[in-house]
């Protein structure tokens, strides 16, 4: 018999973050597979023997991840008695038990609740406050998450899987020395050797280059593709000692600083992103002096978001608008500063509807989409609320209509909102969700975002089929929407859910 792949346990209480729970597993179904992650051991089915499926769950178990939200140790029960005292209270068993077996046991804090302090916590649990903490801040939650999966990455394995990810998405603390010392050299070799940044240009473009240093851009390109930023700034500080006055190595140059401005992530708590970013920073800061136009509003875009960066690390004097209102001052209509604008907004829970705009400004130059829908999904995908969730679903139809490709990440963005708008208590976001695009446009968008990333999960495929009943009957196709209900209805028979009072109260909105 084939052993069972180790797992990630997830232990929480759906009253207290059931939305962040969910997005942490979609997360790590992406990273890990869904057959890696266990979740919602409270929906087991009630003649179950719960100690049974603890146990055996447990042993499969090589994580648990223990989800932390503002009312985690405040929930009570209906006689006013705290749960967490509760002896059977089953996530304070789910947590004694992951205690007491030798495996890594991480609090996971969301919504900005604080770790629980040992006198709040049965004495069975108390073990809980020496453990390392994860956070997951809404704004950032992907990169937060992917943080928390390379840590867990240690101890989970899968199969045709591999848990790392390219190297310069963190960057670990010994690795900044290194990127001191190459901000060192390129700062060298532009201002000691007279380099001059800016946007004088030869009238021969790239007929100015030596072939040796072209060769030099040759290596620097195949570095950038393969995302060795670091090394092809390097290699491109060499080729600028070389040939100074060449248009091509310094727009590349500009190009990779400004790349890896945007990609840069560290390791949680070994490194800031003010050490990160000086490779690239060093370059844009020297080039900002005399460059003009769009080339400098990009510059000052990305130093804002080089600000925006530092303001993560807790520098709260700095305010990146500003730099993004500079550049657009240079350049209204530049893909950058309008798109890291709308970022900006939205990461400080200002108007969704004005960062759309801004975003919409931002592909209407023509330049830079790829970046601009990034920062669109993380945008959206990081922020709370119907209106996001809706842009989040009109983003997915450009996406459509243009030809472009989902990757599986978004998809897994773009599933969260119809997942959580099944509650009964969700329904004017349902039902925001539903009106974000006209019923037909809608289907569509569905059967393309899904179809492909989800073929084999029949129970996403299931809530799939739901949303276009629920649009089949918002575009007044009434028997078309009854019909299917009806077999979702008898799919579901026997398989108690959210799915399944979701499809049964539709079939009695609608008439069986």
């Amino acid at each position: 018999m084939k052993t069972p792949s180790p797992r990630i346990f997830i232990s929480y209480r759906r009253e207290d973050s059931a939305g962040d729970a969910g997005r942490l597993a979609d997360h790590l179904n992406q990273r890990f597979g869904s057959a890696s992650v266990f979740l919602d051991i409270d929906t087991i089915d009630p003649g179950a023997d719960f100690e049974r499926v603890l146990t055996s769950s447990l042993q499969e178990t090589a994580a648990m991840l223990v989800v932390i939200g503002p009312r985690w140790t405040a929930l009570v029960k209906t006689d006013g008695t705290r749960r967490l005292d509760d002896p059977a209270d089953y996530v304070r068993r789910e947590v004694e038990a992951a205690l007491g077996r030798d495996i890594p046991v991480v609090p996971v804090l969301v919504q900005g609740a604080p770790l629980p302090r040992k006198e709040d916590l049965p004495e069975s649990l108390a073990a809980l406050v020496k453990r390392q903490v994860a956070t997951l801040d809404h704004a950032e939650f992907r990169d937060d998450a992917e943080r928390l999966c390379d840590r867990l990455a240690k101890v989970i394995v899968v199969e045709g899987r591999p848990g790392q990810r390219k190297w310069w998405k963190w960057w670990p603390a010994a690795a900044i020395v290194a990127a001191v010392a190459l901000a060192f050299v390129v700062y060298q070799a532009m201002s000691g050797t007279g380099v001059t940044t800016g946007s004088t240009r030869s009238t021969t473009g790239a007929a100015a280059t030596p072939p040796a240093v072209q060769l030099l851009l040759s290596e620097a390109s195949e570095q950038r593709r393969r995302g060795q930023l670091v090394d092809a700034l390097a290699t491109l500080a060499r080729a600028r000692a070389q040939a100074p006055e060449s248009d091509a190595a310094r727009q590349l140059q500009q190009d990779v600083a400004m790349e890896w401005i945007r990609n840069v992530s560290v390791e949680s708590g070994t490194s800031t992103f003010a050490d990160a970013i000086k490779p690239g920073l060093t370059v844009i800061d020297a080039a900002l002096a005399s460059a003009t136009g769009a080339q400098k509003a990009d510059l000052q875009a990305h130093s804002g978001w080089a600000a925006f960066l530092m303001w993560r690390d807790g520098n709260r004097q700095l305010d990146p608008a500003q730099w993004y209102r500079d550049a657009l001052k240079v350049d209204p209509a530049n893909p950058y500063a309008n798109a890291m604008l709308a970022h900006w907004m939205l990461f400080r829970g200002d108007d969704v509807d004005e960062a759309a705009r801004l975003f919409e400004a931002a592909l209407k130059s023509g330049r830079a989409k790829a970046a601009v829908r990034s920062l669109q999904w993380a945008a959206f995908g990081n922020t709370r609320g119907p209106e996001s969730s809706r842009e989040l679903v009109r983003l997915a139809d450009a996406m459509r209509r243009d030809a472009e490709r989902l990757t599986e990440r978004q998809a897994q963005s773009l599933w969260a909102p119809y997942y959580f708008a099944l509650s009964p208590s969700r329904e004017a976001e349902r039902q925001m969700l539903l009106g974000a695009l006209p019923p037909d446009d809608h289907i569509k968008t569905l059967a393309w975002a899904f179809d492909d990333h989800f073929a084999g999960d029949e129970s996403r495929r299931r809530m799939i089929r739901y949303y276009a009943a629920l649009l089949n009957e918002r575009a007044g196709r009434l028997p078309e929407a009854r019909e299917q209900l009806a077999a979702l209805g008898k799919e579901l028979a026997g398989r108690p859910g959210s799915l399944q009072d979701a499809v049964q109260a539709s079939l009695r909105r609608v008439g069986r």
